[in-house]
């Protein structure tokens, strides 16, 4: 297998070199966008991407009134508990499997485990039908991020990784909007029949209505990829047994830790997402701490950094031009690294919202670059265990780094003391200024020094692999 994906390497580092000039403006977008199949794939993920998160932002409401922090403790730990378990397995039988019979087994299933959730008024059943959602979600993903190689050329596969992950980041923020516009529709059709009222209370019928509507995302999904045509895959698959799914995730293990550019890829994404975790779980205390913004201000610095993401992942297909994906790749983890640093250091509001958009976009142009270096490099046999090691990485790092920059956070207040009655700050003297430390400051500071490591090892490591292959000449 080793050799078999090397020589995929060595193949299709010259489509790389294509891309450079072939992905780089709106023709691109609209070279790609004739492609029927690969359209049908990226409206129906966008679909699908979107009825996901419409579903965590009615279940977080729903949790949170019938069980409270113990019932969202309990429904967010069954959302990471499939990642947990077998995560990487996954991708041991997306590879086994048909993709096309696959994907739309998951969107029908998830569908009707949506359409149950709609009649769950408890948090057990709640937390049961949601891991469930969740081992199907980790089957879909792997599966679909795939697929790409397989529907377009590969001088496309920059481009169309940067529509795919636009779409995905863009239905992160539209779906909690979505869950909002459904909870409304459904409260002003409870206040327009009323008798609806004899029937259900207005919170279940808003939380049922939402659920039932939101499963035809999943449904829409599935009659979109039904209509794609998939090229036949080489050779004849395996049946799916627990044996050979268990050798296929060995593989898929030995081939990541033997495989330079793969290897380089999840330690700068292991070590990235561990430094990223202080962000994501101390962004909320920094902000109230040093920036003295919460509830909208807060929100806003949130939307910030969502939109720079987007931006980056469109812009990606430009600054391949310039830059060779290996490069750009360690550069943007040292980049969005070096922002968070920056992020840290500044208490000026405006200036915060202005840093956290441009670290999104170095942070989205680094999530398409990772998914095309390993398209583009990968055998195509061997993708969906890579995928499903992507996913449970970030998934499994980012839990982890919440876990310990969280504690990081209390161990910091206990040198400098801040609360909210009383918000005291050490002092840092500059000589030509003093600033103000907190304990948020502290822990976000040493996650950006983490994140700026790793993309300048990724940098180092990625360089030194394909020079190694430019000068033997077995890049062409």
């Amino acid at each position: 297998m080793k050799e078999k994906s090397e020589k995929k390497s060595e193949e299709d580092f010259s489509s790389v070199k294509e891309a450079d000039s072939s992905s780089t403006s709106t023709s691109a977008y609209r070279k790609v966008l004739k492609n029927r199949d690969f359209v049908a794939l990226w409206i129906g993920q966008g679909i699908s991407s979107l009825g996901d998160w419409v579903t965590v932002g009615v279940l977080l409401d729903a949790v949170n009134r019938i069980g409270g922090e113990t019932g969202l403790f309990f429904m967010m730990a069954s959302r990471l508990l499939p990642a947990f378990l077998f995560g990487f397995a996954t991708g041991a039988i997306v590879d086994r499997l048909d993709r096309k019979s696959l994907l739309i087994f998951c969107e029908i299933s998830r569908a009707g485990l949506v359409i149950l959730l709609a009649f769950s008024y408890s948090t057990v059943p709640i937390c049961i039908l949601v891991f469930f959602i969740e081992c199907f979600s980790l089957l879909f993903a792997p599966g679909r991020d795939s697929s790409i190689p397989d529907l377009v050329k590969k001088e496309e596969v920059m481009t169309a990784n940067s529509l795919m992950s636009t779409t995905t980041y863009l239905t992160m923020g539209l779906g909690t909007l979505f869950a909002t516009i459904f909870l409304g529709l459904a409260s002003v059709i409870y206040d327009s029949f009323p008798f609806i009222h004899h029937m259900v209370e207005r919170h279940r019928w808003q939380y049922g209505f939402a659920f039932l509507v939101d499963a035809l995302s999943f449904i829409i999904s599935a009659a979109l990829i039904f209509t794609i045509t998939f090229p036949r895959r080489r050779g004849k698959k395996a049946k799916v047994k627990v044996k050979n799914v268990w050798k296929d995730t060995k593989e898929g293990f030995k081939f990541i830790r033997s495989n330079q550019l793969t290897k380089s890829i999840f330690i700068t994404l292991i070590v990235g997402f561990m430094g990223g975790g202080a962000l994501y779980i101390l962004g909320a205390p920094f902000c109230e701490q040093v920036l003295k913004a919460t509830g909208a201000k807060f929100t806003l610095i949130i939307a910030s950094i969502m939109f720079g993401v987007v931006a980056g992942a469109v812009l990606s297909t430009v600054v391949v031009k310039k830059m060779k994906p290996e490069k750009g790749f360690g550069g943007a983890a040292a980049s969005f690294g070096a922002i968070v640093i920056i992020f840290a250091l500044v208490d000026y509001y405006p200036f915060s919202l202005v840093l956290i958009f441009v670290g999104g976009i170095f942070l989205g142009y680094l999530l398409v670059n990772a998914f095309t270096l390993l398209h583009l490099n990968v055998d195509k046999e061997i993708l969906g265990r890579i995928f499903a090691a992507f996913q449970t990485v970030m998934r499994v790092c980012l839990f982890a780094s919440t876990g310990l920059f969280a504690l990081l956070g209390r161990l910091f207040k206990i040198w400098i003391p801040w609360t909210k009655e009383n918000p005291v700050a050490k002092s840092l003297n500059l000589g030509f200024m003093t600033k103000s430390i907190y304990p948020a400051t502290l822990a976000i500071l040493l996650g950006g020094i983490i994140v700026l490591i790793a993309g300048c090892y990724s940098a180092w490591s990625l360089g030194k692999y394909f020079a190694s292959r430019q000068v033997s000449g077995e890049l062409g």
